[in-house]
C-alpha cells in the first residue's frame, strides 16, 4: 500500500518471525475478518413499493426543507465501502457516477466502482447491505417518488469490500486507498475523482485497535469526510463503539428511533481516546430503503443511521464548498438537538454524542 505504511504478506510462520525481527518492521497485524454492522431485522415487512412520501428518516433530519432552498447534494460525491450496489437500481441509476443519460444502459464503471473481492467490473450487491444505505444517501425514483435519499442531487461511486463472510483488513485497505483516489485499469491512482464523503456502515471489535487510523487521517488530509456507524452492540457494556468509528479522526454515528430515543442495540461509548463517542445520533430505525432487485425493504441499525448523516455531509458541502471537515464537524455539534434520557442525563453523552 502506498497510502498507508503496510504491506500485505502471505508466508510461513518462520517467516513471519524472521521479518518480526527486522528493526524496520513496527509491528505484525494478522489479515483479520470485518463485519458488515448486521442490520436488526424488523418485526414488520414493508409492502409499499411505490411511496409517494418523504421517508420518515429523510423528513427528521430536515431534508426536505433544505432542497426547497435549492441544495439537494448536486455537485457532491458521496462513496460506499460496503456490500456493493444494484446500480441500475430504479432509486439510483440516474445518480450513479458512471451513469451516461445518452446510453443509460451504457454506464463507465471506470474508476466508479471498484470490487476488492471478487474482482467484478460491473457493480452488483449480492447481500443487499450496500443498496440500501446509498439508497438513504442518495436515493429517489426518476418520477419524485420513493424519496428515500437525503441527498438525491448528488452522485454515487462505490466498492464493494464486504461478502457474506466479511471484509479482510487487506481488501478494506485497498478499499480505502481507492477512496483516497481511484485507480484506472493500469493501476494509476486519480485523485481529483476522489469524493467528498465516505460512507462505512461496518466495523471491528471496541478498544484500542488502530489498524486502519493512518488510512482515515490520509481521507481527511485530503478532505474527505469519514463517516462511520457506531456499532449495534448495545447496552452490552459502556465503551462499546466499534473501531474505526472510535478513532478520533472518525464521525461515528448512533441509531435513534421515530421519537428521538436511542435504539436499543445502539453501541455506548467512551472510546478508548478519551473523548465523546458516539459523535452524533441519527435515524436508523424501521428505514425504508432500496435493496436489489428493484425492490424495498425496511431494515434498522447503526448502518441504516449512518448514511443519513453523510446524505447531511453532501448537503452541506454543495451549501459551502470550502468547508473543512472540521468546521463540519462543528456545524453538526453546534446544530445537534441535545438529547438525553435515564441512562444519559446530560448533554453530550455516550450514548447520542451531541445530539440528534
Amino acid at each position: 500500500f502506498y497510502v498507508v505504511n503496510a504491506i500485505a504478506v502471505t508466508a510461513t510462520k518462520a517467516v513471519m518471525d524472521k521479518l518480526a525481527a527486522f528493526p524496520e518492521v513496527a509491528k505484525i497485524l494478522p489479515n483479520e475478518t470485518r463485519q458488515i454492522i448486521t442490520p436488526i431485522q424488523p418485526k414488520v415487512k414493508t409492502t409499499n413499493l411505490n411511496s409517494s412520501t418523504v421517508e420518515w428518516g429523510v423528513e427528521q433530519v430536515g431534508a426536505p426543507q433544505v432542497w426547497d432552498m435549492g441544495i439537494d447534494g448536486a455537485g457532491i460525491v458521496v462513496a460506499s465501502i460496503d456490500t456493493g450496489v444494484q446500480w441500475n437500481h430504479s432509486a439510483l441509476k440516474e445518480k450513479y457516477r458512471g451513469y451516461n443519460p445518452a446510453e443509460p444502459n451504457q454506464p463507465d464503471h471506470h474508476l466508479n466502482w471498484f470490487d476488492a473481492v471478487d474482482g467484478k467490473e460491473t457493480p452488483y450487491d449480492d447481500l443487499k447491505h450496500g443498496t440500501h444505505t446509498v439508497g438513504t444517501m442518495v436515493g429517489s425514483e426518476p418520477n419524485g417518488s420513493n424519496q428515500i435519499g437525503v441527498a438525491p442531487g448528488a452522485k454515487w461511486i462505490a466498492v464493494k469490500a464486504f461478502s457474506d463472510r466479511g471484509g479482510n483488513d487487506v481488501d478494506l485497505l485497498e478499499a480505502g486507498e481507492w477512496i483516497l483516489a481511484p485507480k484506472d485499469a493500469e493501476g494509476n491512482p486519480h485523485p481529483e475523482l476522489a469524493p467528498d464523503v465516505v460512507n462505512n456502515s461496518w466495523g471491528g471489535g471496541p478498544g484500542l485497535d488502530e489498524w486502519y487510523r493512518p488510512m482515515v487521517q490520509n481521507w481527511r488530509a485530503a478532505n474527505i469526510f469519514p463517516v462511520f456507524a457506531a456499532g449495534n452492540n448495545g447496552s452490552a457494556g459502556e465503551g462499546w463503539v466499534s473501531t474505526p468509528a472510535n478513532y478520533p479522526e472518525s464521525f461515528a454515528v448512533a441509531a435513534t428511533d421515530h421519537d428521538n430515543a436511542l435504539a436499543w442495540f445502539s453501541s455506548r461509548g467512551p472510546g478508548p481516546y478519551d473523548e465523546t463517542k458516539p459523535d452524533v445520533s441519527a435515524p436508523g430505525f424501521n428505514i425504508r430503503s432500496s435493496i436489489p432487485t428493484n425492490d424495498y425493504e425496511l431494515m434498522s441499525g447503526t448502518s441504516m443511521a449512518t448514511p443519513h448523516i453523510t446524505g447531511v455531509v453532501a448537503l452541506l458541502k454543495q451549501a459551502n464548498a470550502s468547508l473543512t471537515i472540521d468546521q463540519i464537524e462543528e456545524i453538526l455539534f453546534d446544530t445537534a438537538i441535545p438529547l438525553t434520557d435515564t441512562e444519559f442525563p446530560s448533554s453530550p453523552n455516550y450514548g447520542y454524542g451531541h445530539g440528534f
